[in-house]
């Protein structure tokens, strides 16, 4: 009998394990939620920009075919080009923005990270 009342604490010990250690998993889980969100802003930008890109090859294919002189061609063309330099800028723009973001969150999360860590520790140790 004395054995399973020595048993109970250590029963216990896990649980006030997990309960000191629970809001890491919580913050990496919201972490995971922002992240996402992120990417999913990223990718759906970026898919904009694909489907502008296959209007405006379109558009120039009709217009370089319906064009009347070879200046008219090269202009359309020009045009064409300049619209994909333009996308390209703005993908690299975006991902620029993506990678300093991303950067700046997990800087912040670290922080927190060892904050939460810190505060578990005393905790346990208190």
């Amino acid at each position: 009998m004395t054995d399973s009342v020595m048993l109970f604490p250590n029963v216990l010990q896990p649980t006030a394990s997990m309960k000191a250690y629970a809001p890491i998993g919580v913050k990496f889980w919201e972490n995971q939620q922002a992240a996402l969100d992120s990417i999913k802003e990223f990718t759906d930008d970026w898919f904009t920009r694909r489907q502008s890109g296959a209007r405006a090859t379109l558009e120039a294919a009709k217009r370089i075919s319906e064009a009347a002189t070879p200046a008219d061609v090269q202009r359309e063309y020009q045009d064409w080009m300049k619209g994909i330099m333009e996308r390209m800028m703005a993908d690299g723009e975006a991902f620029q923005r993506q990678i300093t973001k991303a950067g700046s969150q997990m800087s912040s999360q670290l922080s927190s990270a060892v904050e939460t860590v810190q505060q578990a520790d005393k905790r346990r140790a208190g």
